[in-house]
């Protein structure tokens, strides 16, 4: 099983400490964490090898769609960026999924199975990331929402 690179963008360190430890929990991957402290910061630490993101809405300089629909612009749309925020009004969800290009949306507090659960569709049997268009997953995972 190869690491996952994943990228955690909070402004809060406590919060990005959660969701590392949240996601070194799960069975179904390992991860290797690189973390930003806002957008801007997320923008300068982007790279080839990040395979995905978890973001949260509310930072100072950028708002977390704003940051996901930067990371879509520059032609990453198979990258899975997951929301993770206290934002919970059907309309931010809407958003983040199509103003953003979110992929998932994970409120907060949150727990690892709740993490896993959102997560899982984008990892495969042996730990690696399954990249998938964007679109289609967003599509998907909104629908599931309005008829859950």
């Amino acid at each position: 099983m190869s690491k996952i690179k994943a990228l955690v963008v909070d402004d809060s360190k406590i919060m990005r400490s959660q969701v590392k430890r949240a996601l070194d929990q799960l069975l179904i991957a390992d991860f290797e964490f690189e973390e930003a402290m806002d957008g801007e910061d997320a923008l300068e630490k982007f790279n080839d090898d990040i395979q995905m993101l978890f973001v949260d809405w509310n930072m100072p300089k950028m708002t977390g769609v704003e940051l996901a629909r930067a990371i879509r612009d520059k032609g990453y749309a198979d990258i899975p960026i997951i929301m993770v925020t206290a934002e919970k009004s059907m309309g931010k969800v809407d958003k983040a999924l199509n103003e953003g290009g979110a992929n998932e949306y994970i409120t907060k507090p949150f727990t690892a199975d709740k993490m896993s659960k959102a997560i899982s569709r984008y990892i495969d049997d042996e730990g690696n990331i399954i990249k998938q268009e964007a679109e289609e997953e967003k599509k998907s995972f909104f629908s599931s929402i309005l008829n859950a």
